[in-house]
């Protein structure tokens, strides 16, 4: 019994840092979550003031996406916490039970952290401790983060090496393993690492692609991971909402495998059965109706030919592949760009002419010192890209490309480098209604060191 109130009831796990026990508000009569904070920790003051100040960030939040802070006090020299209490299961025992996730599931667990991590942010507090044993998912699908401040305490009271050992030694963003400032990306780097162990049943140690493990998992969600998992921050997602805009359109994508799943070995020998079955029976069925109708007669080297008044028929057609041209040009300049790359011409991009070109502005010394500047091409509505086309007079200058229907999480998810030609074409997979044309170089023009596009297409399935 704490404080002559709370009647632990059952342990529910262990960590660095404490253990965790569902316990009984007699209070309140109630289910409540109580975290008991290692003693070694407790005692020690600097850890004790700086967890005082965490938690008291902490009970100011309210989010749907995080766990309450209900009460925090100190019996016997043991410090505890308690939250309330979530009915549900640990993404880390959902994994041990069920394995990896299907993509789609993965990437809206994801989302659900990401906006609770936001929440958290948004008041100061980071979490620097986020594993699959802080992320509860409940019957209802509803996911909740728990443990908020403790990593945060850990990392600002002890010594480097030992707050690394505690929480988590060589799974820990780079930065925070090195001693290095943390800020908000290093808990997006810890979400990109529990994506990955969702996606591939095992922890990224040192890897950046799911899909080098699974080949289910979409590229798309395969470059969004990766960049979460940068090894330096600059190259992450800027902030929470970034990352889970990013993955948004992704986790409403219908998952093609059987309950989402990767199929297993023996789902892949029936389905490469089933498919030859299929057509033999598709195919007697027709051989049967055809020589009922009289389209088919008895003969040739086959045993059955076509009857001589059998009329061709066209073959059906394959999805057409238009070129469309956008209805508009924007610019995606983030810092240390100024947002603006002469915006006043943006427009001779999509103008159908390629007499008329925008121009970058000039980089004196041939180099961007900065990680690109972006045009975003607007499609007007959502489509299925497949590639594209850019015209430009001076080629030479480098470019990555990224579709989508989030235009500012565009450079998280960019795609291979292209080195531009006079006339540039190139695959692009994916839908959206934005597709980002991500400058990386500039090229000697005569009169400066520029970028410049006369005209860009994008290539679409369907009817545009």
């Amino acid at each position: 019994m704490l404080a002559d109130r709370y009647a632990l009831d059952e342990e529910l796990g262990r960590s660095g840092t404490g253990m965790v026990w569902r316990a009984i508000d007699t209070l309140l009569e109630r289910a409540v979550t109580v975290k008991l904070v290692r003693p070694e920790l407790g005692d020690d003051p600097a850890f004790a003031g700086s967890l005082a100040e965490q938690v008291r960030r902490v009970a100011s939040l309210s989010a749907p996406g995080l766990a309450r802070l209900l009460d925090t006090g100190e019996q016997d020299g043991v410090v505890f916490i308690v939250r309330e209490h979530v009915e549900g299961t640990s993404a880390r025992a959902l994994l041990e039970r069920e394995g990896p996730r299907p993509f789609r599931e993965a990437a809206r667990i994801a989302v659900r952290v990401l906006d609770g991590l936001a929440a958290a942010h948004d008041a100061g507090v980071l979490h620097l401790d986020l594993e699959l044993d802080d992320v509860l998912v409940a019957p209802s699908g509803d996911v909740r983060v728990t443990d908020l401040g403790i990593g945060a305490a850990v990392h600002a009271s002890r010594p480097q090496h030992e707050a690394a050992r505690l929480l988590g030694g060589d799974d820990l963003p780079p930065e925070q393993r090195d001693g290095a400032t943390v800020d908000v990306r290093t808990d997006l780097f810890a979400v990109g690492a529990l994506l990955f162990e969702l996606l591939t049943g095992n922890p990224p140690q040192g890897r950046t692609s799911p899909r080098e493990v699974g080949a289910h998992v979409p590229r798309e969600l395969d470059r969004v991971v990766a960049a979460a998992l940068a090894p330096t921050p600059e190259a992450r997602f800027a902030d929470a909402r970034a990352f889970a805009a990013a993955l948004e359109p992704i986790a409403r994508t219908p998952d093609p495998t059987a309950g989402g799943r990767p199929p297993s070995r023996d789902g892949w020998l029936r389905a490469w059965l089933a498919a030859p079955l299929a057509v033999l029976v598709a195919a007697t069925a027709l051989i049967g109706l055809g020589l009922r109708l009289g389209r088919l007669e008895v003969g040739g080297p086959l045993g059955i030919r076509p009857a001589h008044e059998q009329i061709p028929t066209a073959p059906f057609p394959p999805p057409a592949i238009l070129e469309i041209r956008p209805v508009s040009a924007s610019v995606l300049d983030p810092p240390p760009g100024d947002g603006r790359e002469n915006d006043h011409s943006l427009g001779l991009a999509v103008d159908g002419d390629r007499a008329s070109v925008w121009r970058s502005e000039n980089y004196f010394d041939g180099r961007l010192n900065k990680p690109g500047v972006g045009l975003v091409f607007d499609l007007g509505r959502s489509m299925q890209v497949t590639g594209f086309r850019l015209w430009t007079p001076h080629p030479g200058y480098t470019v990555r490309l990224a579709v989508g229907d989030q235009a500012a999480a565009l450079p998280q998810v960019l795609g291979e480098p292209f080195t531009t030609t006079g006339e540039t074409t190139g695959a692009l997979e994916g839908s959206g209604r934005y597709v980002l044309l991500w400058i990386t170089s500039v090229v000697p023009t005569g009169d400066g060191n520029r970028a410049e596009v006369a005209e860009f297409v994008a290539e679409v399935v369907g009817d545009a």
